[in-house]
């Protein structure tokens, strides 16, 4: 799906089907700086897609359940249970893998767009995901990386800043953590208002011409094979600014209690 921008600043993945897919002009992006990812390599990624557009892919998500995807909550505004089905086991977002409609969106009770806080949501499949080579669930990690770990981002998207190209085939990249210090001091400081960075928050930063862009929305930030954040928001799209995303580690409880209290 595609990110919409606000102001200088843009959702890796838009909630709201991108405003129902009228922003074609404004992408979502994938992977910036990324190469196509090995088959199988990333089992528990998968692809958020709409039935009303064919199938479109709009976000990613991460495999944590045989039940329950986890993603982030600005991908699922104004975008209802029965549209949403989830590509899984294939590195290819337009064929191949296999497809499971979902029966439940949970966002998180507290989640705004303005300011962004809360960005974290599960889907619930209607049947049983079935485990394979290519199908796996992803852990939530219990401690976070430190600054200067190189984690993996993954997703699919646009693949340049002007994010104007969209591939089909799944791209990850290295990433390197920052500190906590560090991204709430930078270049985002100015969108605080709107966009805090805070201690629910964890940023990547590399080089300029690398990073999240419209359309990696709602994929994990994997460390060591475990979930550290949830791809959030960025000043679009690797522009050398730090990458946002929801920090996983410190939603734990709430992802244990909820997948529980919506158990089928």
């Amino acid at each position: 799906m595609y990110l919409r921008n606000y102001f200088l600043l843009g959702f890796a993945l838009c909630g709201a089907l991108a405003a129902k897919i009228s922003a074609i002009d404004d992408p979502e992006g994938r992977v910036v700086g990324g190469t196509d990812a090995p088959d199988g390599a990333l089992p528990y990624q998968v692809s958020l897609q709409h039935s009303d557009y064919n199938n479109f892919a709009f976000c990613g998500g991460a495999i944590i359940s045989d039940r329950f995807i986890l993603t982030a909550a600005h991908c699922l505004q104004d975008v209802s249970a029965k549209d949403v089905s989830v590509l899984a086991g294939t590195n290819n977002k337009n064929s191949g893998g296999t497809r499971y409609k979902v029966d439940k969106i949970i966002n998180h009770e507290k989640y705004t767009a303005r300011p962004n806080v809360n960005d974290i949501a599960l889907l619930r499949t209607t049947e049983k995901i079935q485990f394979t080579e290519k199908v796996k669930a992803i852990e939530i990690a219990t401690e976070d990386p430190k600054p200067g770990d190189k984690c993996k981002l993954s997703g699919w998207g646009f693949t340049t800043q002007n994010q104007r190209n969209s591939p089909n085939k799944l791209q990850w990249l290295d990433v390197k953590i920052m500190s906590d210090k560090d991204c709430k001091n930078s270049d985002l400081k100015r969108f605080e208002k709107s966009f805090p960075v805070t201690d629910n928050h964890i940023c990547t930063l590399n080089k300029d011409g690398e990073g999240t862009c419209q359309g990696d929305s709602g994929g994990s930030l994997a460390c060591e094979n475990k979930s550290v954040g949830i791809v959030s928001w960025n000043i679009p799209c690797a522009r050398g600014k730090p990458d946002v995303y929801t920090r996983t580690t410190k939603y734990s409880k709430w992802i244990k209690d909820n997948m529980e209290a919506n158990k089928p």
